[in-house]
């Protein structure tokens, strides 16, 4: 049975979503495969936590139980992976830790099945949408876009309704129209940059490289799975020259069961 109250947040960062979801009354379960961002949010969430409304747990996601190299990125924290090659990508700076994981199989019989899994773990999201079944289904799930094989698997365990939200462009919905303007990647460019900047001193409700909204709250209307696999192959070129219309553009699928 779904737990209504409460959310999954598989990569909390910062924090950033967590403080969202908290903010709109959940109870949040939150996984964090980087030891310094865990002591951190346990202390910016001290409160939370003593109200029993938010759990941190210093895990990753694997597909058993077992102890795995983490390579944390030096550079930028949301680079950090149990992926090789995006924990240490464009031969940046990285260290390897040892970190405990578990699968999202025992966290559902442990914690419950929330109402909203977000996923975002650089590379491995799969293994959690790979861990959704009829018994242990949430009513909303997001994840970062990286393959389409992802839209496949949500459609195939149930998930009937689909958003492909720009992360770079205040999370809105994909605009073929508008990604194929070079004026329209420039303007992403500069503006995302501004808001790097600003969010620093202003508090903004969805800070840039957060998952933003989601389920209902979620901007434009549903589409099908077959609508929704269209636009993907639109932006990202499938069957032509296998290069996205911009390199700025990055986008989560949103997917809900109705």
């Amino acid at each position: 049975m779904i737990k209504k109250d409460l959310i999954f947040d598989i990569g909390m960062h910062i924090g950033q979503d967590s403080r969202h979801y908290l903010n709109m009354g959940f109870n949040v379960l939150a996984i964090e495969a980087n030891p310094e961002l865990v002591q951190q949010n346990k202390l910016k969430f001290k409160k939370e936590i003593d109200e029993g409304r938010l759990t941190i747990l210093n895990i990753g996601i694997s597909a058993k139980n077992e102890t795995i190299p983490f390579y944390k990125n030096h550079r930028l924290s949301e680079w950090s992976s149990f992926v090789k090659e995006i924990g240490t990508r464009l031969n940046s700076s990285y260290e390897i830790i040892q970190v405990e994981c578990t699968t999202t199989e025992d966290l559902f019989k442990k914690y419950g099945v929330p109402y909203y899994l977000k996923i975002d773990i650089e590379g491995n999201d799969y293994l959690c949408i790979n861990a959704i079944s009829k018994d242990s289904m949430p009513s909303y799930v997001s994840c970062e876009a990286t393959s389409i094989e992802l839209l496949h698997t949500l459609y195939a365990k149930g998930y009937r309704k689909f958003k492909l939200i720009n992360q770079a462009d205040n999370f809105k919905p994909i605009n073929i129209k508008k990604e194929k303007s070079k004026l329209f990647a420039t303007y992403l460019f500069i503006k995302c940059g501004v808001l790097l900047r600003i969010q620093k001193y202003l508090p903004l409700k969805h800070i840039y490289s957060s998952s933003g909204p989601f389920g209902e709250n979620t901007k434009g209307k549903w589409l099908t799975y077959e609508e929704t696999e269209k636009l993907y192959n639109q932006f990202y070129r499938k069957g032509e020259n296998e290069k996205a219309l911009s390199d700025i553009s990055w986008f989560d699928f949103h997917a809900t069961i109705n």
